[in-house]
């Protein structure tokens, strides 16, 4: 979530500020703070220091614009990605300078107008409110898991079937052919059952922690409907190989969390 962002030059003179929240920060401490974190870094490091932390799920990022000697600052969500930050940051500065240069007059600058480029960079890098993100989330996995379930049972016997490994085995056959046979099956059922799910849950979910209990409450949903269909034995599959579903459901979930935070803004 961009909560503010800020426009300055190397000396610290205030181009343009929005401040998306509802409290209000001062200006005059926050811009000496990223004045001064710029300058020291620059001379210490010999680069600007491009993000800090500053506790309460805040955190800072600076990106400078050298030819300008221009500093661009946003107080982000302590969980939202730097790079897709910066980028949009970024965006919001070049049409700034494309706007507004050389003198970057206070009085010539034009809310309205300031406030389209802010729009137009977030656009489709923000989602919904973190309820109806949560609901979307469950009005696409709900009905899919049934579907995927499903499938996975009839793909799972088709194979089984179609391979033969229902009749008869020698005990070397049993070894080299039907427990690697069962074992390449079950992992496919697992997979195909939760790779889908937790992936969309993780990119719709609003953070990791939530993500993480709706993969819990997916898992649970799954064997429950498992436990109804027409072949309730594939539970023991899930159960049987309880760690390994358990680490594809939870592998899943945080690529999609991954995903997500490279996309949009939390």
């Amino acid at each position: 979530m961009l909560k503010s962002i800020y426009i300055l030059d190397e000396q610290g003179f205030l181009h343009y500020s929005k401040n998306f929240m509802k409290e209000q920060y001062d200006e005059n401490i926050l811009i000496g703070f990223f004045t001064s974190v710029a300058n020291f870094s620059r001379e210490a490091l010999n680069s600007i220091v491009k993000n800090v932390d500053l506790g309460e799920n805040n955190k800072l990022i600076l990106v400078p614009i050298e030819e300008e000697n221009l500093i661009g600052a946003a107080i982000v969500n302590s969980n939202d990605n730097n790079e897709l930050v910066s980028s949009i940051l970024k965006g919001i500065m070049l049409e700034f300078v494309n706007l507004y240069a050389p003198d970057y007059d206070p009085e010539k600058i034009i809310q309205e107008d300031m406030e389209n480029v802010i729009n137009n960079n977030l656009k489709g890098k923000t989602l919904r409110s973190p309820f109806w993100r949560l609901f979307l989330s469950w009005i696409i996995v709900g009905p899919l898991s049934p579907f995927l379930i499903f499938l996975s049972i009839f793909a799972t016997i088709f194979i089984y079937e179609t391979l033969n490994l229902n009749r008869l085995l020698t005990p070397e056959q049993l070894f080299t052919r039907f427990m690697p046979a069962l074992i390449l099956l079950s992992t496919a059922n697992i997979i195909l059952s939760f790779l889908l799910p937790n992936l969309i849950i993780g990119y719709l979910t609003p953070n990791w922690k939530l993500a993480l209990l709706n993969s819990l409450i997916h898992f649970s949903f799954s064997i429950a409907l498992y436990s109804v269909s027409a072949e309730p034995n594939f539970v023991y599959i899930v159960l049987g190989q309880l760690p390994l579903t358990l680490i594809f459901a939870l592998f899943f979930m945080f690529l999609g969390t991954r995903l997500s935070s490279k996309r949009f803004l939390k």
